[in-house]
């Protein structure tokens, strides 16, 4: 009897010491884009009772990694170059990496809308790579000579559908179509490269939302793979309403890692730590959630730590990191719809999840 409880003691102690530590170099942390204009509207965060700056706090919670999306020219201004600068300067401040994700676009950019910036969308196809390259190696340029050179860059975003409609937009396997994008990415790559003095300091991405879609993922890669075009690493969107089971990321994530050879991020995803409507803030998504996760503080904490392992546990070492897609995105004058799935609760105050993606225990 004694032997049993000690094996199951040390047993217990192993799995705890597993699960509080990340591999070494493992990349954690979120898209925090939306600091800079919560900011504006009067909002704040907190950790553990005391109000700082949020990059500070999510360092000290264990993040390493923040990403940072990036829009031409957009209406209201934020998410612009200007914006992204300043933020960029706090993050590294607070000892974090960043990565920077180009949208190519004045909006939002995904699978549904590649919607290319008001100034380019007359361009022919070889002005429009050009301004890519120009965009892309002006930013990089500005972020390298303010001392924030960016450790990854995602040449555009879920760019299943192409990026930068019409020139860059898939819909088949027409080998134009595919030709065309593989410029344009192939651009954006270049410029990268070209700001680093091609030292290779920075990694390239391409990020798809196929993260529990091994089928839709093998055939985009298998086709710009064809094309020749060179990148460093895979990032995927992973949303269990929209992308399938944790199961099917995990066999994805295995999958591809071992076909491609390459690096694997998560580089979204989120989950809920409220449902209740009764607490008059932003709402979204209900459906399709596992019962073994609920819609709590400590569910979205437990899904985390769940995600953290499929990454690590990805064959040859290959899962290199995770990223929360929006976890700052609460509500401040305005409701936020996306609220419930932020890692911070309503007023402000750090929730479990952001401890838990910091590889940290309560």
């Amino acid at each position: 009897m004694f032997s049993r409880a000690l094996t199951i003691l040390l047993l217990s102690a192993a799995s705890i010491a597993v699960s509080a530590q990340l591999p070494r170099g493992f990349l954690r942390g979120g898209d925090v884009s939306e600091i800079p204009e919560v900011e504006a509207t009067g909002g704040h965060y907190s950790y553990q009772g005391k109000t700082e700056d949020p990059f500070r706090i999510l360092k000290k919670a264990g993040w390493n990694w923040v990403r940072f999306r990036i829009w031409n020219h957009p209406k209201d201004g934020f998410c612009d170059k200007e914006h992204t600068l300043a933020a960029a300067k706090r993050a590294k401040a607070a000892g974090l990496a960043i990565s920077l994700d180009f949208h190519y676009s004045d909006w939002w950019a995904d699978p549904g809308k590649q919607y290319a910036p008001a100034a380019w969308k007359e361009l022919p196809m070889d002005k429009l790579t050009e301004a890519v390259y120009d965009y892309t190696k002006d930013v990089v340029d500005a972020m390298n000579r303010q001392g924030t050179r960016p450790n990854m860059v995602q040449i555009g975003n879920e760019i299943t559908a192409g990026m930068i409609w019409p020139q860059g937009k898939l819909a088949s396997n027409d080998p134009a179509q595919w030709k065309n994008l593989a410029a344009l990415i192939d651009a954006g790559i270049r410029a990268v490269h070209d700001a680093d003095g091609n030292r290779h300091r920075i990694l390239t991405m391409i990020h798809l939302d196929r993260g529990g879609d091994n089928k839709g993922a093998r055939w985009w890669f298998d086709h710009l793979k064809a094309e020749g075009v060179d990148f460093d690493t895979i990032g995927l969107s992973f949303y269990p309403f929209w992308h399938g089971t944790l199961t099917d990321l995990q066999a994805n994530v295995n999958d591809l890692a071992v076909r491609y050879g390459k690096d694997i991020y998560v580089v979204e995803t989120a989950y809920p730590w409220t449902i209740d409507r009764a607490r008059g803030q932003g709402f979204a998504m209900t459906e399709k959630l596992d019962p073994e996760y609920p819609p709590t503080p400590e569910g979205q904490a437990k899904f985390l730590r769940k995600m953290l392992e499929i990454v690590q546990a990805i064959p040859g070492g290959r899962g290199k990191g995770l990223l929360y897609w929006a976890p700052t995105w609460i509500s401040t004058k305005t409701h936020i719809p996306w609220s419930n799935m932020a890692t911070f609760n309503d007023q402000g105050e750090a929730l479990p999840g952001v401890r838990a993606l910091g590889g940290k225990k309560d």
